[in-house]
């Protein structure tokens, strides 16, 4: 009986917070009509969130039996209701739910799970700023653009002629980082791989404040200033895919993060049958066929090569970008 009425209870206390951004709107728009302070109308805007929230919290991994219990939801939706309010620059986005879920269900104490979602919005938060020109992402779809326009100039110009040069049809691979064309455990080793790749002991240092630029400006060339610099420590501290722009990077050719080349390295993997599509539906159909068919060290791979190559290239071209 006592299991029955917990039950009872978190499905009732996780109704609440699905309905929470559509209570007292009415009155709150009357009050900020009214004149009424920032903060009301900042508290306004928020509640306004809370219902979207609401909405993609029952929608996500919805086939896993952790969320079958109603207060595991409510875990998910505190933390995303949190976050929208501890950053309201960014708020909440449609995608945020399938970042933050893994951590909701790696984490048995909520406030583990949301700082470590916190963090990884750290690392993913301008994907998620919109504007009334473009959303943060796209800057990460000109990237990929840019990326196989350098190491397969033949494949991008296919795809551009087919009106397929924004790449939007990549547009949810960088946004929630592979979370739909991986399995649920898969994409979360994905994700480890390329942390790891990525590995900088420099971040995290005290003079690294978010905002902040580097203290030190050597130069236009800050990788190549870094190699010479840590010439003195051993380059295995740095992940993989650090050492290589280490090693290579010229420019600002480094600053295209792994998860770009891991979608480049899918693009490849399906070049014959992109290259032979006759139209943008079909480019789309090739790379949904490829959802939960992919391996996820074979993709980092293939990437880390895609990398090098990228850069070697890019080099070659005084690391101008085309």
């Amino acid at each position: 009986m006592d299991d029955e009425q917990t039950s009872h209870r978190a499905q009732f206390d996780f109704s609440n917070r699905v309905t929470a951004g559509e209570t007292q709107n009415d009155e709150d728009a009357r009050r900020v009509a009214a004149g009424n302070s920032t903060q009301e109308n900042k508290v306004l805007e928020w509640k306004t969130t809370l219902h979207q929230i609401g909405l993609d919290v029952v929608r996500t991994d919805r086939s896993l039996e952790f969320y079958e219990k109603p207060s595991n939801l409510a875990k998910l939706w505190d933390i995303l209701a949190i976050y929208s309010w501890l950053d309201p620059d960014i708020g909440y986005c449609q995608g945020m739910s399938d970042l933050c879920s893994p951590m909701v269900v790696l984490f048995h104490n909520e406030a583990d799970a949301f700082w470590c979602f916190e963090r990884l919005m750290h690392r993913l938060r301008e994907n998620f700023r919109c504007t009334d020109q473009a959303v943060g992402v796209q800057k990460q779809l000109a990237n990929l653009g840019l990326v196989l326009q350098v190491i397969d100039p033949k494949l991008y110009k296919h795809l551009d002629e087919l009106g397929g040069g924004s790449f939007i049809f990549a547009f949810r691979m960088l946004m929630v980082l592979f979370r739909r064309e991986f399995s649920f455990s898969d994409s979360l080793y994905l994700w480890e791989i390329m942390w790891a790749l990525e590995f900088d002991p420099d971040e995290g240092h005290p003079s690294d404040v978010r905002g902040k630029q580097p203290v030190i400006h050597v130069s236009r060339h800050p990788i190549r200033d870094g190699w010479i610099l840590r010439r003195g420590r051993t380059l295995y501290k740095w992940g993989k895919f650090e050492r290589q722009n280490i090693k290579y990077g010229e420019g600002d050719a480094h600053e295209i993060p792994i998860v770009v080349f891991c979608a480049a390295s899918i693009f490849e993997s399906q070049r014959l049958r992109l290259q032979g599509a006759v139209g943008l539906d079909e480019v789309l159909k090739i790379l949904n066929d490829v959802t939960g068919k992919l391996d996820a060290k074979k993709a980092c791979k293939e990437a880390l090569k895609l990398h090098k190559k990228y850069l070697l290239k890019a080099a070659s071209m005084g690391g101008r970008r085309h």
